[in-house]
């Protein structure tokens, strides 16, 4: 949807850091002057059947958003709503903004609703073929093959592979993205990127205490976000100093600045090739109630068009860790993986997608809390659109993990889970 820019009224949420801030005041004092204004939106409505020990984001052990019972199905409704805002003076100049909103059991930590990305681009062409593109603000890092819809949505499946759901939940920069892209459609293009940003140091907390995790939740800006019942975060524990409430995953702790750095090829018609290197720089210390987390981590991506099938694959390796070397400490190897074939027909109307996730930490500081896991996971997903604003899917998820962690705090290790969940969705 495109609207004359002076006639969608801009609006302000609190408490979402001063980058943030100044970019939402840019969009109130500019809109009015011309330019042209995109809207993308999305409403969906879920309903699932789900068997899970109880939801990570009710302060659980489960790997799921849903979850009470791992012995039977119980069913949950859910609806969420994303919106999406892009401002363009001038064919060079974007603003982007983008909210979420949802719904969510009482017992839910987070917030229901706040901002997922706001950033400012510059983009000149330098020469036919060659252009530069300058980002600064709050973003995903632009690596996901799988988040390729308007909104950082999926086109394949209604749940999120383990790596991405990640990405979602706890990784969001603040900085400067540097891109040379050069070539055209048709040709190999490739793109050539480099960030400096801040705002993510709590980067690692959700990985090392709670695990790798399945949903399609986006954090947004600002929100606290539960961390199981751990022995070590219980008063008189070793990391007793970290927050009782959980951990704020766009946080600036210790005023290091961090760096991204990527590579990609592509071709229509025949794949992708990319790489990228992202390093959060965190001094593993303690700042007002939460540690400044180190870490650091390699990603892989790769598609390829075999015919009406697509292949789509992505991996991550990398280690995270807080604390001194001599004390109390959390060092954990981090690795996940996904590949995914999709099938669409009927003129792009209907999808078949399958998906098999792999993931493992490894537990290297010694210490007595067992921040070790592997598992997998299969998901199969029908979407059908029989019209470009309106699409129906149907997803089923099966998972088998084990999270040491767990019976290390008194509970069964096991986390496995399924779900199998029905969507309806509105888009423009």
């Amino acid at each position: 949807m495109i609207l004359p820019a002076g006639s969608f009224p801009a609006s302000r949420e609190g408490g979402v850091g001063l980058g943030t801030g100044v970019l939402l005041l840019v969009a109130a004092a500019t809109l009015a002057e011309g330019g042209e204004l995109e809207l993308h939106g999305v409403g969906a409505a879920r309903g699932l059947a789900v068997e899970s020990r109880p939801a990570w984001i009710d302060g659980g052990f489960g790997r799921l958003t849903e979850g009470q019972d791992a012995a039977s199905f119980e069913g949950a409704v859910r609806a969420e709503a994303e919106l999406g805002l892009d401002w363009s003076p001038s064919p060079v100049v974007l603003l982007r903004l983008q909210g979420a909103a949802r719904t969510e059991p009482g017992a839910a930590g987070g917030w229901r609703a706040g901002l997922v990305e706001a950033f400012l681009q510059y983009r000149p062409e330098l020469r036919p073929g060659a252009a530069l593109r300058l980002r600064a603000g709050l973003m995903f890092p632009p690596t996901s093959r799988e988040n390729v819809d308007p909104l950082w949505q999926s086109p394949y499946t209604l749940t999120l592979s383990a790596l991405n759901s990640w990405i979602g939940e706890e990784v969001r920069l603040t900085g400067l993205d540097v891109a040379a892209l050069l070539g055209s459609s048709g040709r190999s293009r490739f793109e050539l990127g480099g960030m400096a940003f801040g705002g993510n140091d709590t980067a690692g907390a959700l990985l090392a205490w709670r695990g790798w995790a399945f949903g399609p939740r986006l954090a947004v800006a600002g929100e606290t976000l539960p961390l199981p019942p751990l022995p070590t975060l219980a008063p008189g524990g070793p990391f007793a100093a970290q927050r009782g409430d959980g951990t704020v995953p766009v946080d600036e702790l210790d005023g290091r600045v961090g760096w991204h750095a990527r590579g990609r090829w592509s071709r229509d018609g025949l794949g992708l090739l990319q790489a990228a290197w992202t390093d959060n720089r965190g001094d593993r210390g303690l700042h007002r109630g939460q540690y400044a987390w180190d870490t650091r981590f390699a990603s892989f991506g790769a598609e390829a068009q075999l015919g009406r099938l697509r292949f789509v694959a992505e991996g991550l390796l990398g280690d995270t860790g807080m604390g001194p070397a001599e004390g109390p400490r959390v060092d954990v190897r981090i690795r996940a993986g996904y590949a995914l074939l999709t099938w669409p027909g009927f003129g792009d109307r209907l999808r078949l997608t399958a998906r098999l996730d792999g993931f493992r930490n490894d537990d290297r500081d010694g210490q007595a809390e067992p921040n070790g896991e592997s598992g997998w996971a299969m998901t199969f997903a029908f979407l059908c659109s029989p019209r470009p604003w309106l699409r129906a899917g149907v997803e089923y998820l099966d998972l088998r993990s084990d999270r040491p962690a767990a019976a290390f705090s008194g509970t069964p290790a096991s986390t496995n889970g399924r779900r199998a969940q029905a969507e309806l969705r509105l888009r423009f």
